[in-house]
């Protein structure tokens, strides 16, 4: 039988660390902001219009606007004038750097880690230009790993790799705040590979993504994405201390009945806001104000329908609950156009 004090040692052992909780900085305090995505400009009409305007016609304005970047992004979709537009608007852009998309694994690393700083480089010249910025790094990148490859959270050398990365980023733009996306994987909680580095990091971001594509749809919870944000984000400041933002949330409204199941979603997110916020989360975004009817992904057919509003300008039965996320105490008040309807958004 084990002694008294080696007993105690080994359950200390089985505990996760308990990182001791600071005041957050002075960007991340405040109310909590509330953002849009997930690129510049939209097609709304026949016509390329800035996201921004979109959303201001519609009744509201974000505070963050998200802008993703993939492998092989160009230039064009971050115009200089764009991102000064955003400033001049008020709105904090937050560029979401995708380069090995659900294929991350140490292998694509090793192999492409030139490519990627090169891809990170131009990122963080354009990223510098637009005055208040985040970035967050590889989004999911504790996805499980291709057939025979090696997971990022299986690898210890991921932390150098990502301290790498900060690098990079942070000799063209150092004001830039920086974080990385895991993604909430019920029941996964298996960060560990980050304990080395984390301190590093500006902030970390998870996500939330629903659709009835997805193999556990049906399991009992899978629409409480407010709850089940609050669960995960409590992990992440349990273990590592740091700000948080809830890099994106995306429902589908494709399937029967989901224009209904997207709606009671976001109602559960609106619920959660308060709680969201005790665990130190700053920021919410939701991944796609509009439909995009090319867009493609894990939730197959799905992933063309996770917009608040559809392609043709109709506001979901979710656009209005996001609206109320938008009127919780201390969200930047809305500035409706008076000339548009939230329901006919130009």
């Amino acid at each position: 039988m084990a002694r008294p004090a080696a007993l105690l040692l080994l359950l200390a052992l089985c505990v996760p660390p308990q990182v001791a909780q600071s005041e957050p900085p002075v960007w991340a305090a405040g109310p909590m902001r509330i953002g849009v995505g997930d690129r510049l400009t939209v097609l709304a009409g026949g016509d390329w219009v800035p996201l921004a305007t979109r959303a201001e016609r519609a009744g509201f304005r974000p505070d963050y606007l998200q802008i993703w970047l993939t492998r092989g992004w160009r230039a064009s979709w971050v115009p200089r004038e764009g991102l000064r537009d955003l400033a001049e608007r008020g709105i904090t852009p937050v560029f979401v750097h995708y380069f090995f998309g659900d294929e991350i694994s140490r292998e694509r690393i090793l192999e492409e880690r030139e490519e990627w700083h090169a891809s990170l480089r131009r990122m963080a010249r354009v990223a510098r230009h637009a005055g208040e910025a985040l970035v967050v790094l590889e989004p999911e990148f504790n996805i499980d790993p291709p057939a025979g490859e090696t997971a990022t959270v299986d690898w210890p050398g991921f932390a150098e790799e990502v301290r790498a990365a900060l690098r990079v980023v942070r000799a063209e733009a150092p004001g830039l705040k920086v974080g990385i996306c895991a993604g909430d994987f019920f029941p996964d909680r298996n960060l560990e590979v980050l304990d080395a580095m984390a301190d590093e990091l500006d902030f970390l971001a998870f996500q939330e993504m629903r659709g009835s594509t997805d193999p556990v749809a049906g399991r009992v919870g899978y629409l409480r994405v407010g709850a089940e944000a609050v669960r995960f984000a409590r992990y992440l400041r349990e273990r590592f201390g740091k700000p948080i933002l809830l890099a994106y949330v995306a429902v589908s409204s494709h399937g029967r009945d989901w224009e209904r199941r997207q709606r009671d979603a976001i109602r559960d997110l609106v619920a959660a806001r308060g709680a969201l916020r005790e665990q130190g989360v700053f920021g919410v975004i939701y991944f796609q104000l509009q439909d995009d009817p090319e867009h493609r992904g894990y939730f197959g057919p799905a992933e063309r329908a996770f917009g608040l509003i559809d392609a043709r300008g109709r506001a979901k039965p979710a656009f209005s609950e996001f609206l109320r996320l938008l009127e919780q105490p201390g969200a930047s008040p809305a500035r409706p156009d008076r000339s548009a309807r939230p329901t006919r958004p130009h």
